[in-house]
């Protein structure tokens, strides 16, 4: 009986010990997370955007933030992390400026996926992640700087 308890006791301390150590590794590279973040509020503002001149570049802003969110998704089942539990995004961004906020949430989101871990599993994950960030940033920054600039001081 005393033989019985002492290996409940000792099974229990290593499960407590091998979780306590497990959470860790869990968080070591929460980069992709953050990111993870920052695209999807960057999304969420250019979605409230509906002024007529930037659709196009809006509509090809969101799809290529799409494609990175996916990406990123992948990165991040591939380190063993849930996709739904993200950190908050770098900022909540400002509505009256939506262009501007979702570039500067891609900025963020650049940085952190560049610091991530480039696992050779990932099968270029990453640096296509990058590829769609750019891609959305310069649709952004050309409806931004491509037209009639009094008109486009607010973006």
């Amino acid at each position: 009986m005393r033989f019985l308890k002492a290996l409940a006791s000792a099974f229990g301390f290593t499960t407590i010990l091998l979780l306590a150590l497990a959470t860790p590794a869990q968080a070591e590279h929460p980069a992709y997370l953050h990111a993870l973040s920052n695209l999807r509020q960057a999304r969420a503002l250019l979605q409230t955007d509906n002024r007529p001149g930037q659709v196009g570049a809006r509509d090809r802003a969101i799809e290529e933030i799409d494609k990175a969110i996916q990406e990123v998704k992948r990165a991040v089942r591939e380190e063993g992390k849930e996709t739904r539990w993200t950190p908050p995004p770098a900022t909540q961004g400002d509505p009256d400026r939506p262009m501007r906020s979702a570039i500067g949430l891609l900025n963020d989101a650049h940085s952190d996926v560049a610091r991530g871990v480039d696992e050779s599993t990932f099968q270029g994950l990453q640096e296509r992640a990058l590829r769609h960030i750019d891609e959305a940033r310069h649709a952004l920054e050309h409806a931004i700087h491509g037209g009639d600039h009094d008109r486009d001081r607010r973006y």
